[in-house]
């Protein structure tokens, strides 16, 4: 975990000296502060400067050893500088290229190999890395600013494009300092917001003029020269292997995964919930005799006596969590969220992410994260599983195809406090259905008319293209706005590419949910922890928090002036509030309810003021 930011302006000369470039990258920096307290540092240059925030404890010691950044290599009568945000797990493969080039790597820093590797290979060099990252690397002899983010999108990157400048980091926030650059919402963004949110379509950032580099692509920008294009792709193929051999691979996959990230320069620990996920990963740390025995959950007040079991949530986690910390012998945290803490933390969210969220599921988040943080700076999560052993309820529909999105069908909730006039002006449908095809296309299949024998392939890329990314986003900004490091083994790209063309039979062996991770996890966990049916992230089911937000919702609207007037109907809205909310029935993924919705209409509230956002309809 660490922060990078820069502008580049090809057609302008700075002096060394220039205020504008000294004030505008420290302002960055200050910005993302955040996301790398041990050590900031800057690099100016003729058209621009760098800047990278690094966190001690996001380091991951390996053989080679970190050096301050931007790093630069003079070679051949050329300048080239690179910034890198994240860790590359392959670094030995890398060096075992260069070797063969007589290019010694014998005192290389990290930094330096990446660098040398993308001097001798040039972009193509991205195609070998692995791991999670955000590069960029500036040529100085072709005036050309290369930047790059792993295929996963486990490390943010964002840009923008003002004039003949493009300027970019790894939180939107720090766009906004540089002085061109103005937070503001036009029509499109509104959209999608509206529509697609808490997702967003890969390289979106609803702001206008701001946009995010696609996992898997690099972004080459000079003078009158801009270049977008993918070095990764997931494509679809026979699956020949066995079941015995598959799950050989996968085990190899995730033990190497895990085995990756291990390392450390300060304690470790991990996120608990009684679950398939977290318990792995917990065990498996465990069994390859690191020192994880800090492990955390989160719980809500009073929630024993009103938890209602539904689909969705079928248990809470608190006697599973129990059985798994008496079994391994850890020293288990349990944190509280009561609901006005939950409330509050809504605007600590957006401000984390720069944009609305998933309500209380990310606000609690980041209250959890903050606490855990306080007592350790790295922590292992199992994130990202439910997204490649499907475990969500939409992988289990049999061959229905709902041509859409699978975990947001049906739109009315969204629009049901919107006022007339926007609904008229807004095309939902065409949003959705643009998004929806165009990720359909990246993968060759038609989504209107999808082949029974592809359907799998296509529910399993619309799941990690859309919401897979809205949960690594939820971890990174969570983990970051609280300077801590969160490692999702789950979350493997060679894993994720084996999985994508694994068949789902394969997957729900005897009709049993996640049965190859279960299988996994074989002599790893308790038997009841082993086989418990999938439970997500726990929320809240206290009437007193849905009560705060109702209030405040409406209190808000009685104002005048509130901003969410130009699009949210004061009447819909009390009368949507004077009801009793279907707390099992989501209009997003599994935990978007009817509180969430107004949880979620609070936060575009908190965002359209803290960020001062103009409304361009």
């Amino acid at each position: 975990m660490s922060s990078i930011a820069g502008f580049f302006q090809p057609n302008t000369i700075y002096s060394k000296e220039n205020e504008f470039c000294i004030k505008t990258i420290h302002d960055m920096s200050k910005a993302l502060y955040h996301r790398g307290p041990n050590e900031q540092s800057f690099y100016y240059f003729p058209h621009g400067a760098f800047n990278q925030n690094f966190l001690l404890a996001g380091y991951i010691p390996g053989t080679f050893p970190h050096e301050v950044q931007p790093v630069t290599i003079k070679h051949q009568g050329n300048t080239y500088t690179l910034l890198f945000d994240g860790f590359i797990s392959n670094p030995e493969s890398i060096a075992m290229e260069l070797e063969t080039r007589q290019i010694s790597t014998k005192d290389y820093s990290l930094e330096k190999l990446l660098l040398m590797s993308f001097i001798v290979e040039g972009t193509d060099f991205i195609k070998k890395l692995r791991g999670a990252f955000a590069i960029a690397i500036y040529d100085e002899g072709y005036n050309l600013l290369h930047l790059f983010r792993d295929a996963l999108g486990l490390r943010p990157l964002f840009y923008s494009k003002k004039g003949a400048a493009l300027v970019f980091a790894s939180e939107i926030k720090a766009l906004f300092c540089y002085p061109e650059i103005r937070p503001a919402v036009n029509m499109e963004g509104l959209t999608e917001l509206l529509s697609l949110g808490p997702a967003r379509r890969p390289g979106s950032a609803i702001f206008a003029d701001v946009a995010e580099v696609k996992p898997g692509h690099i972004l080459t920008f000079g003078k009158e020269y801009f270049r977008e294009d993918a070095f990764h792709r997931f494509e679809i193929r026979e699956h020949k292997d066995s079941y015995e051999d598959t799950l050989d691979n996968i085990t190899y996959l995730l033990n190497q995964s895990i085995d990756s990230l291990k390392g450390s320069v300060t304690p470790i620990s991990s996120l608990l919930s009684g679950g398939l996920d977290s318990s792995v990963v917990t065990a498996k740390l465990a069994s390859l005799g690191v020192d994880a025995k800090a492990t955390y959950s989160l719980e809500f007040e009073n929630s024993v006596q009103h938890f209602k079991s539904n689909s969705f949530q079928p248990s809470l986690d608190a006697p599973y969590v129990q059985e798994m910390t008496t079994a391994l012998g850890t020293r288990h945290t349990i944190f509280t969220c009561d609901n006005q803490t939950q409330f509050q933390y809504l605007k600590r969210s957006v401000e984390a992410h720069d944009l609305p969220t998933m309500a209380d599921v990310d606000s609690s988040y980041v209250y959890f994260c903050e606490k855990v943080g306080a007592q350790h700076k790295i922590v292992f999560t199992g994130e990202c599983a439910d997204e490649i052993f499907c475990g969500y309820p939409w992988y289990h529909r049999g061959d229905e195809d709902p041509k859409t999105f699978p975990w947001s069908m049906d739109l009315s909730p969204r629009q049901c406090l919107l006022n007339d006039s926007l609904l008229e002006s807004i095309p939902f449908a065409e949003c959705v259905r643009s998004a929806y095809m165009d990720t359909c296309s990246e993968i060759g299949i038609d989504g209107e008319n999808t082949p029974p024998e592809l359907l799998h392939q296509k529910t399993f890329y619309l799941t990690i293209r859309y919401f897979m990314q809205t949960l690594v986003n939820r971890g990174d900004r969570a983990a970051a706005i609280n300077s801590m490091d969160a490692r999702v083994p789950f979350a493997h790209q060679e894993l994720t590419e084996y999985l994508f063309n694994v068949p789902f039979e394969m997957k729900t062996r005897n009709g049993e949910r996640k049965s190859l991770l279960r299988e996994y996890a074989k002599g790893l966990l308790p038997e009841t922890i082993r086989t418990r049916p999938k439970s997500p992230y726990p929320k809240t089911y206290d009437p007193g928090y849905e009560m705060l937000i109702n209030n405040e919702l409406l209190s808000q609207l009685a104002k005048p002036s509130c901003p969410l007037h130009e699009f949210v109907d004061k009447d819909k809205a009390a009368s949507f509030c004077r009801q009793v909310k279907d707390l099992g029935r989501p209009w997003y993924g599994q935990l978007m309810a009817g509180p969430q919705l107004v949880a979620h209409y609070l936060q575009i509230l908190y965002w359209l003021e803290i960020y001062k956002v103009d409304i361009l309809l």
